[in-house]
């Protein structure tokens, strides 16, 4: 059988300690990253960062009320009940006696939450307007008494300004964004999970936005 030569590559030594390494042609050779797939991540890390953001930001209400003390506040006979501002604030825990108009209600229901809601003027009252939002049972409205939250038509993220804006446009309604409104049955354990909710999207907003300081920084020297 004729001899069978085998051929060994070799390789150069490593270079000295302190001494310049030699580029290696064959990676200089070598196509650079492409640009246009970091810009598309770093688009996307930025719109998650930013989305993530402006969620936490809408759960600035319910974070606040989570945080309320959980004896309600008495606030009495709702149709003279002073709703300045020496004497309530938003989201806050109260009870107020009152009787439903139902001449001036509204009943609405909202994506992902079950069940129908009336959202209703308490009657016989004066100057500024005041509204409380029960459950479409047949039985909250006749109750003659309410505990819950009290919040701005417009606050809370803005989950509510649309049934202030159907009161004020269809029904003539003195509602604006600063108008009260009781959310009957809602206490400050049941938005436990605003700040939970709220700390993790500031955790993915941060975490986003380290990653996306890692794409555009580059490898660092001496690496």
């Amino acid at each position: 059988m004729p001899d069978t030569a085998t051929t060994v590559e070799e390789f150069p030594a490593p270079p000295a300690p302190g001494a310049v390494d030699a580029l290696d042609e064959v990676l200089v050779g070598l196509p650079a990253p492409p640009q246009a797939r970091r810009r598309v991540l770093g688009v996307l890390l930025t719109g998650i960062s930013v989305a993530s953001l402006f969620l936490a930001f809408q759960l600035r209400d319910d974070v606040r009320y989570a945080m309320a003390r959980s004896t309600p506040t008495l606030l009495g006979d709702g149709r003279t009940a002073d709703l300045g501002p020496e004497s309530v604030a938003a989201n806050q825990f109260v009870t107020v006696r009152a009787t439903a108009s139902t001449a001036g209600a509204v009943t609405y229901a909202r994506v992902l939450w079950p069940g129908e809601q009336v959202v209703f003027p308490v009657a016989g009252r004066d100057g500024q307007a005041l509204y409380v939002q029960v459950p479409d049972d047949g039985v909250s409205l006749s109750r003659g008494e309410f505990t819950g939250r009290l919040v701005p038509f417009g606050a809370a993220g803005g989950r509510y300004a649309a049934v202030g804006r159907y009161l004020q446009g269809s029904l003539g309604a003195p509602v604006t964004g600063s108008t009260w409104l009781l959310v009957d049955g809602a206490s400050p354990r049941g938005n436990l999970w605003a700040p939970v909710l709220a700390s993790l999207l500031l955790a993915l907003a941060l975490g986003d936005l380290a990653l996306l300081l890692r794409l555009f920084r580059g490898p660092r020297k001496g690496l």
